[in-house]
């Protein structure tokens, strides 16, 4: 992956997670590898788990729900199992989301769209 991306992206991450904790999140985990693929954020809000998928996007044409495909939403279930095992996390409500952070250049502010995965 080009640097410059992986910096974004990273910016991003961190961004998702300000927002999230001013929504009332605990943030539980970052960047959590399972053989599956990664999970960017694992968050608590009222005893439920939250786990977030982060996109970030300089484009407000891809700043959309479409950024988080059939694919990922496939290897996100998969991470999220293995998360529970690995860390003994059971008996709680499970939610996989989206956060797309669109940074608006011209008008140098950060917008954030959270979507509940389906």
């Amino acid at each position: 992956m080009d640097r410059r991306l992986k910096n974004i992206g990273d910016w991003g991450e961190e961004q998702a997670c300000f927002f999230l904790r001013r929504k009332g999140f605990e943030i539980v985990e970052r960047n959590f590898h399972t053989p599956a693929g990664e999970l960017d954020i694992v968050a608590i809000k009222d005893g439920d788990y939250y786990f977030v998928e982060v996109k970030t996007r300089q484009n407000s044409i891809f700043a959309n729900d479409l950024a988080i495909g059939y694919i990922k939403k496939k290897r996100l279930e998969k991470s999220v199992k293995s998360y529970c095992c690995r860390r003994g996390v059971a008996d709680v409500s499970l939610i996989m989301a989206g956060l797309i952070v669109y940074v608006d250049k011209w008008k140098k502010k950060v917008n954030f769209r959270f979507v509940v995965l389906q």
